[in-house]
């Protein structure tokens, strides 16, 4: 029943995405309402079904494989399209589908007046569907399907406002970067079937031990696993595609930043723990990119004066987090944080689109301020997401993000660095969510106040924000401090016990609540100090560390430096093949063979001139001219 009921999950988000996609014309906004949201709930409705069906088995019976039928079979390796439910995945479901639900609730009202609404829900399908397949998918090839056609919707979503160019340079560049996560991914896989002759999840898995503990073979199909998380998951240095995804609609900001496309890597890890528990160099360099990338991501949100590209660096620092808890070993940890994460990542999104709708596509700091008094349900979700993300105690950013600080500092001295690394990036991210939340909602209004006055959106939006800033405060409730572990006992027949396991112990729980408390309430405080005390302040303060701040607010500069070492070299390189090596090669070939029959024709078509005497006199010079040739080779004979 699981399966049955988790196929139909899968393929009822595709087929209303292909009936919107394929419909004449653009139907009324009610039948497109209905085909878009009502697949996703009933997806939603149906995972939900898929969870409580799980719930009622002993831990040691939640996993189900179901083929559909045989795919390919070739050279003794046999592909069939099937899916796995088992705890992990029906936890990506539930995320994928309740939270997509909300949003796609959501956009009813916010892509409302836009001329192509159903062609958005039909894409916004498409990626449900791709993301569900993602998780679902029953070996690495299935996968890789799912991971493409992911790359393929955001790319549509991203774009979808193709009349703006940098829309269009941001979709494509998402794309350029997700392909070079693929090719990881799918060289991984060659590499998986080529050692263990095997695509399929549960052989592969269970043939890993047979690779041996920290081979290079292991380390290299880690690695290319990797490259594919580090891609989708936006980690340095295959970021830079994620803060300008912020040009799709703010619908498509909050579903690929919050609940889905940024925590397939995570998911991936997880999923393929089998690897990773082999290898520790693997795991140490997964665990590092992850706090690099959360740490130099905070800093570059404190810069930022676009609303939306704050949460963007803001969702780069936290997937950190989530990569940073996985390649420790923390499995259940870093899924946590990414259930918690969807549900304040998502709550901050949707309020910040109630800002922009309110003002009319404004999405700049500067002009804003005093909102609270107008928007009171974008304030609540503003509010509730950036108490959660700041962890302050209480709120599931608090639970779910000491559950990893506390984890690491259990892991060594790689562990011990990360801690560091993400209790600083704590403090930060407290500075940088609060100055947003200060310079929006408090203070004074712009010079001349707002024409005309923002206007409170309606229910299709108020009800996704309210019920995500709820679930803000009250998700993290799943798994506390000091033994109760819902989380990691739901994830166990999948993450299973070793000593590659990383958990917390009371102790790094005591010590990480109370260090993690400080930092979050200062930074907190010095935001207040900063931004909502003195509004003034901040500008008095500007020349402060001008030189360093400029290298943050430029994201210290990964895009200029990818300009001059791939960009540039390589559109000169194609303006020599254009200007030099095209015409005097490929092209200096058909050319000369173009001008080498043209001439010819000429001269055989000068001999054509009509006349009876020319022709006459041609034909006595030949008979001639082979008569002399015929006279010299008969005296030469002699």
């Amino acid at each position: 029943m699981a399966t049955a009921l988790a196929w139909i999950v899968l393929v009822v988000p595709l087929i209303s995405g292909i009936v919107l996609a394929g419909w004449p014309g653009e139907p009324p906004h009610a039948v497109t309402r209905l085909l878009g949201i009502g697949s996703i709930l009933i997806s939603f409705a149906l995972s939900v079904a898929v969870f409580i069906g799980l719930l009622g088995n002993a831990a040691d019976d939640r996993s189900f494989t179901s083929s559909a039928f045989e795919w390919i079979s070739i050279a003794g390796t046999d592909v069939d399209l099937s899916i796995l439910v088992d705890p992990l995945s029906v936890m990506m479901m539930l995320i994928i589908t309740g939270v997509g639900f909300l949003i796609h609730l959501y956009s009813a009202e916010y892509m409302e007046h836009d001329r192509d609404y159903r062609r958005f829900f039909a894409s916004m399908n498409l990626f449900v569907f791709s993301m569900l397949l993602l998780v679902l998918a029953g070996n690495f090839f299935f996968l890789i399907v799912g991971w493409a056609f992911v790359g393929l919707a955001s790319y549509l979503l991203i774009g979808f406002w193709y009349e703006r160019p940098t829309a269009v340079a941001a979709a494509k560049k998402a794309f350029v970067i997700n392909v070079i996560g693929d090719v990881g991914l799918v060289l991984a896989a060659f590499l998986i079937l080529r050692e263990l002759g095997t695509l399929d999840y549960g052989e592969a898995f269970a043939g890993a031990s047979g690779l041996g503990a920290n081979s290079g073979t292991v380390l290299a199909i880690c690695l290319l696993l990797f490259v594919g998380a580090a891609a989708k998951s936006a980690q340095v240095p295959l970021h830079t595609w994620l803060p300008d995804a912020m040009e799709g609609p703010t619908p498509v900001s909050a579903l690929i930043h919050a609940a889905t496309m940024v925590t397939a890597g995570v998911y991936l890890i997880v999923r393929c723990h089998a690897f990773f528990d082999l290898s520790w160099l693997a795991g140490d360099i997964v665990a590092v990119v992850g706090a690099i990338t959360l740490l130099m991501a905070a800093t570059v949100a404190l810069q930022q004066v676009d609303i939306k590209r704050v949460l963007a660096w803001s969702t780069v620092s936290q997937v950190g987090y989530m990569i940073m808890a996985v390649g420790l070993g923390a499995y259940a940890s870093g899924m946590f944080m990414l259930m918690a994460h969807a549900f304040y990542k998502a709550a901050l999104f949707l309020a910040a689109g109630v800002v922009i709708h309110a003002l009319h596509d404004e999405q700049s700091l500067d002009r804003m301020g005093g909102l609270r008094k107008y928007l009171r349900v974008a304030y609540f979700g503003m509010g509730a997401g950036c108490l959660a993300i700041a962890g302050v105690p209480g709120f599931a950013g608090f639970f779910a993000k000491d559950d990893v600080l506390a984890s690491a500092l259990n892991g060594g001295a790689i562990g011990v660095f990360c801690w560091v690394v993400g209790i600083l990036g704590a403090f930060l991210t407290a500075l940088y969510m609060f100055r947003l939340l200060f310079r929006a909602f408090f203070g004074p209004e712009p010079a001349g106040g707002y024409q005309p006055a923002p206007h409170p959106s309606r229910w299709w939006m108020s009800v996704p924000v309210v019920v995500l800033g709820i679930l803000s405060i009250v998700g993290g409730w799943l798994q506390l401090p000091f033994g109760w572990t819902e989380i990691s006992d739901w994830l166990l027949p999948v993450t299973g016990e070793g000593p590659a396991i990383l958990e917390p112990t009371h102790a790094t729980e005591v010590v990480t609540i109370i260090v993690s408390v400080v930092m979050a309430l200062g930074g907190i405080g010095l935001a207040w100090w900063l931004f909502g005390a003195d509004p003034e302040r901040r500008i008095r303060l500007a020349a402060i560390a001008r030189g360093p701040r400029a290298v943050m607010d430029d994201a210290w500069r990964f895009d200029e430096a990818y300009d001059d070492v791939f960009v540039e070299p390589g559109r000169e390189m194609a303006d020599v093949m254009l200007t030099r090596v095209e015409p005097a090669g490929p092209q200096g070939i058909i050319t000369g063979t173009v001008a080498f029959v043209r001439g010819a024709a000429r001269l055989v078509r000068s001999s054509q001139s009509g006349m009876v005497r020319a022709y006459a006199f041609w034909m006595v010079l030949g008979i001639a001219l082979a008569g002399i040739v015929a006279a010299l080779i008969a005296a030469g004979g002699s």
